[in-house]
Formats: C-alpha cells, structure tokens, sequence
C-alpha cells in the first residue's frame, strides 16, 4: 500500500518506526470485514484510518489536536478516500452517527501512563459507541516490572543502552480495552535480586509494556511504540535479596504521577 503523507514534524518519527505500522496494519486487515464501521481514534495523520479504509465501508477519524486534523484532512484528500469522514474533537465527547464495529486506537505509551488510552476507551465504552460483539484493536496490553542498574537519577526512557537487568521480568497488570479501567492504580511487587553486591542508590524500576491487538498478535516495544521505562528508587527497602517497592501512577497522566516507595 503507498499513500501520500504529509505531516507535521513530530509525527514523522511515527511514520519512520516501520515495525509500528506493520503490527498495526497486521492487525487491521485480519480484524475487519468489508460491511463494517470502524472509528479510528486519535487518528494522527490519518494513516491507520486510511488502511482500514481500503476494506471497510466507512470509517470514522478524530483527532483533537487542529494543526495535525489538517495534516490529516489533506492527507485523506490527497489520497483520494471517500469514505472516512473526518472530525475535529475530544473523543471522549464526540458519538459518531452509527454504531461501529470496529475502534481502533493508538494513544499507548508505556504503562499507558503519558498517553490518554485508557480514560478515552472508558468514555467510548460508556457511551454503547461500540456494537456488542464489537472489536478493538489493540485488545490489551501486559505490563512488567524489572529491577535494573538505573543509569540517571530521575525517570527516563531506556531507548539508546539497556540497562543492566538485577531480577526477573514481573508481570505486575494486564489492562483489557473491552471494559472500563481504573485510572488510579497502585500494585504491590515484590522482586528476588538476582545480584549481591548493590548499589542502592543506582537501583531502579523497569516497565515494560507488551501489546496484544489480535488474539495471536502480541508487539514488544519499538522505538515510538512503548519504550522501557526506567524509575529510579530512593531508599529502597532491600532486606536479604529481596526488594519490596508501591508502585502508583494514573493512566492517562503524566510521568510526575509516578510515585514508587
């Protein structure tokens, strides 16, 4: 599939990440049937939307942002498509005219803390947008925590080096976008340091986030596709080789929602 593409500049790293598209274009061409309404939601450019478009019969496009709602209007001119109709909006207010069959949504960040998924599929869902039986793509995401040698003093990305790993990868939640979620969260873990001699005040927090948008297709990270995580511990409580850490944020916040004690 070729389209033309422009976009504003901090899209285009996005567009660059090709594993990112591919999983979702996957996903999209084995999830939809050509009768079905599909709502693209936070449609960026419009790239996604007009992928399923090529096989749906209508697909609804939102996008709250106005300078990247216009990139995406020439983008679905520019390319010709007649059957996604675009509008300029908060999803979490916005009810397309039909029920659909289909959302698709790709507001994931790690953890889904920065990124507004989870409080958007809440309001989606609570509002019956979705026909019973509907799909969403991605279908849910697994998050881990692993504790590592952190390589900074405050919360970062660990995208350029992988720091070193000091216990077993945890799954800590799996969020389920087919139904509502809390916000708030805080989990109790519990980890085994695999080495003895520990510098507390380099130990960190890994997140890892895997997401699973068909029932046999499940992404790792990708450069702009949920990067590890990296939170540094202050004063953590190790007794023997055993490290207990609250882990709190809100999803759909920021990364000062973070808290770990």
């Amino acid at each position: 599939m070729i389209l033309k593409l422009n976009v504003p500049q901090w899209h285009y790293s996005m567009l660059q990440d090709r594993e990112r598209l591919g999983v979702f274009k996957w996903a999209i061409e084995r999830s939809v049937k050509p009768d079905d309404i599909l709502y693209d939601v936070g449609t960026g450019s419009g790239i996604l939307a007009m992928m399923a478009a090529r096989i749906v019969k209508k697909v609804y496009a939102i996008e709250l942002d106005p300078i990247t709602y216009q990139y995406a209007l020439e983008n679905i001119q520019i390319n010709g498509f007649n059957n996604i109709e675009l509008i300029e909006g908060d999803a979490r207010e916005y009810v397309p005219k039909d029920e659909v069959d289909v959302v698709v949504m790709e507001m994931l960040d790690t953890a889904l803390i920065t990124e507004p998924q989870v409080p958007v599929i809440n309001a989606i869902l609570k509002k019956g947008i979705l026909k019973e039986g509907g799909r969403i793509i991605p279908q849910r995401v697994y998050n881990t925590a692993q504790v590592v040698l952190a390589r900074m003093d405050h919360i970062y990305y660990d995208e350029e080096v992988t720091s070193q790993p000091l216990s077993n990868e945890v799954l800590y939640s799996t969020v389920d976008f087919n139904r509502v979620n809390r916000e708030e969260v805080s989990y109790h873990l519990e980890f085994r340091i695999s080495c003895n001699e520990v510098k507390e005040d380099r130990i960190g927090i890994r997140l890892n986030t895997y997401t699973q948008l068909t029932e046999d297709t499940v992404a790792g990270s990708t450069p702009m596709l949920n990067p590890p995580l990296i939170i540094p511990i202050k004063n953590p409580r190790i007794e023997g080789n055993i490290l207990k850490v609250k882990l709190s944020y809100r999803m759909g916040g920021d990364l000062e929602s973070i808290k770990v004690v």
